[in-house]
């Protein structure tokens, strides 16, 4: 494998092009999605304009335990990572809006409304492409339960879903940049699907079934979709979870918007019905990210006493 594969979801064969695609590499370019291109180009202008704000302003919507707002260079290290021993953050800053709850509902993790910067057609852009994310990637899990003989009932545990879109920025890496510092260290992502839209700038990297990291070509016309550790452990192990790291040696900015689908905190995660004899034993979502988000995220450690 020396590339990712291209899946057409208007493909007459997409079904079983989806499960080629998720169950040999668990990466693919995501052609044929219909997102406007037009929204699109207005969330990359507004993580732009937002990035290019003073660090004082950006530090208003700092985020914190509800996982919204401004997360700053080097606030995350990926220190539950099994492919590298991971000991320095994650070179990048970022914005994080969830799924925009009016305020925080009892018991629910990660539950509360989105913060929100004083910067004129930011908070349009990021909803606009954020519900139209939503409706694709309500599509992209229903073709996923499909192509591994799941009932569709499994898309109860998606209502709501856990949303995340987040306005990444990498700066360049230094020439003399050590082996261990990364834009984004070696990980899997802990959800279910991930939709990724970056600039013409590279750096995303997969590594391959037999061990070797290769390059993912920027493609404006097409997200870089990705399965999750939840929708591999929901599938049996049928599809992959795959590692993959950024690290940006062009010289220039980078910047990147991943969008995350995921089930409701409650959920709990076992495998599904026509998957065969369960690998996986039953996980409690929202137990999992807490673990997750307070290991790796300096704003959601536990305070001390």
């Amino acid at each position: 494998m020396d590339h990712i594969p291209v899946l057409d979801l208007n493909a007459p064969n997409v079904q079983q092009a989806f499960f080629k695609a998720y169950s040999e590499v668990g990466f693919a370019y995501l052609v044929g999605h219909g997102i406007d291109p037009a929204v699109r180009q207005a969330l990359f202008k507004a993580s732009k304009a937002f990035h290019a704000l003073p660090e004082a302003i950006k530090r208003v919507v700092e985020v914190d335990r509800s996982h919204r707002g401004y997360i700053p260079m080097a606030a995350s290290t990926d220190v539950t990572s099994t492919l590298a021993d991971v000991t320095k953050p994650n070179q990048s800053s970022s914005f994080m809006m969830m799924r925009e709850d009016a305020a925080e509902i009892d018991g629910v993790y990660l539950s509360g409304p989105n913060k929100w910067p004083e910067l004129e057609g930011f908070r349009s852009a990021l909803e606009q492409y954020n519900a139209d994310m939503c409706t694709l990637a309500d599509r992209m899990m229903r073709l996923a339960l499909s192509a591994i003989d799941a009932p569709e009932t499994a898309m109860d545990m998606f209502a709501p879903p856990t949303t995340w879109l987040r306005l990444l920025h990498y700066p360049p890496s230094l020439p003399s940049r050590p082996d261990d510092l990364y834009g984004s260290a070696p990980h899997t992502d802990f959800g279910a699907l991930t939709f990724l839209a970056t600039d013409d700038v590279g750096g995303l990297q997969v590594l391959t079934p037999k061990g070797d990291w290769i390059d993912v070509p920027p493609r404006e016309d097409a997200f870089v979709v990705n399965v999750g550790d939840m929708l591999h452990r929901l599938s049996n192990g049928v599809l992959r979870s795959t590692p993959h790291r950024v690290i940006n040696t062009s010289g220039r900015e980078r910047y990147s918007c991943p969008f995350f689908y995921d089930p409701h905190v409650s959920a709990t995660i076992v495998p599904l019905e026509g998957t065969g004899a369960p690998q996986f034993g039953p996980l409690n979502f929202g137990d999992f990210l807490r673990g997750e988000l307070e290991a790796s995220y300096d704003a959601h450690k536990p305070k001390s006493s």
